[in-house]
């Protein structure tokens, strides 16, 4: 009878570490310092972004969804930032797959978006990203491709600034 209920807890045991395992594997491998999936996107409006071809400067992939009020009310900070910093990062909007395109375009549209905006239709995109279930979350990849940091439920506006700053003081050193 012991030996049962000890084969039991083991098996139990076994089976909550598995299920822990397979949790968190795909954030850990996304974490600072990993490199980020190389992905062809398309965008919204037509034709496609390619991650691999953005190499050499800062990215910021900000996840969002238009039933999000937090990420709704960020995008014109968001908008903003990029045009304060443009040409030294590039940043893209990649809606949930669970969103409707035409919400997407007018609410596009109502913040004055000018970055390039993503339809994860499949959610292909959230999981390469070791599987983005919050919005918004933003990644932060550096200019080597490599990602800098996840932010989840808020705005990586002093991450990129830290960022930015960083990589034009690299510059100035080569």
């Amino acid at each position: 009878m012991l030996a049962r209920k000890v084969v039991f807890a083991l098996a139990l045991a076994i089976a909550a570490g598995a299920a822990l395992y397979w949790t968190l594997v795909p954030a850990w491998r996304h974490r600072a310092g990993t490199l980020a999936p190389a992905l062809v996107m398309p965008l919204l409006g037509g034709g496609n972004i390619d991650l691999a071809q953005l190499r050499g400067r800062p990215v910021l992939i900000d996840f969002w969804a238009p039933d999000c009020a937090p990420c709704v009310a960020e995008l014109p900070q968001l908008e903003r930032l990029a045009r304060a910093a443009a040409g030294r990062f590039t940043l893209i909007g990649v809606a949930m797959a669970y969103s409707d395109p035409d919400a997407l375009r007018a609410i596009a549209a109502r913040a004055g978006i000018s970055y390039p905006l993503v339809w994860d239709r499949n959610g292909r995109i959230a999981q390469a990203f070791g599987g983005v279930r919050v919005t918004p979350t933003q990644v932060l990849i550096g200019a080597d491709g490599r990602i800098q940091a996840r932010v989840e439920g808020g705005l990586a506006g002093p991450l990129l600034r830290q960022v930015l700053m960083q990589d034009t003081a690299e510059n100035r050193v080569r």
